[in-house]
């Protein structure tokens, strides 16, 4: 691949990352302000992301789950008021559910063993695999440079044979 597609690709990427954080981040802000509960998966859903996405970013999670944490403070101080406590059990009871149904999904992301792809011991094996190889085409390279070396020495030697014998000719050449 060209080194101008391979920039461009990276480009890409780059610009792709940066609109993912900002719908990530301009939802968790729209979550907070119209005080709707905050998971990871509130949070994917709003801002059109999945859940495993928001996984990669330990400070994105970190901040979902520091601002779910304030939350469950400020809905124990509002469970004081007995008019909302049953809206708040409702909540809860919303969030319960998403929370279940996030450690499914992330529990079929960390072992896809069922499927038979991305086991860990499959993913092992694999490590194993590209390391051997890894290794092999180390070699492999070691041997080739050394013949290309090898070979540049006898061309430049038989080069230098050459000039002497042109060199000698020329010189034959002068003294007839």
């Amino acid at each position: 691949m060209s080194n101008k597609k391979l920039k461009g690709l990276s480009i890409a990427s780059k610009k792709k990352k940066q609109e993912a954080l900002f719908k990530t981040e301009k939802a968790i802000a729209k979550l907070v302000n119209e005080k709707h509960k905050i998971t990871i998966r509130s949070v994917a859903r709003e801002a059109g992301v999945s859940i495993s996405y928001l996984y990669k970013y330990p400070e994105l999670t970190y901040k979902i789950q520091k601002l779910r944490e304030e939350q469950k403070y400020s809905l124990v101080q509002s469970d004081r008021n007995p008019k909302n406590a049953s809206s708040e059990v409702i909540k809860l009871e919303q969030e319960k559910a998403e929370l279940i149904q996030e450690v499914k999904e992330l529990k079929a992301i960390i072992g896809r063993d069922k499927t038979g792809k991305n086991t860990l011991e499959d993913l092992k094996t694999e490590n194993r695999q590209l390391v051997s190889e890894n290794r092999q085409l180390k070699k492999e390279l070691q041997h080739t440079k050394k013949n290309l070396q090898e070979a540049r020495e006898f061309i430049l030697g038989k080069e230098s044979d050459n000039q002497s014998h042109l060199k000698f000719d020329s010189e034959a050449q002068i003294i007839q």
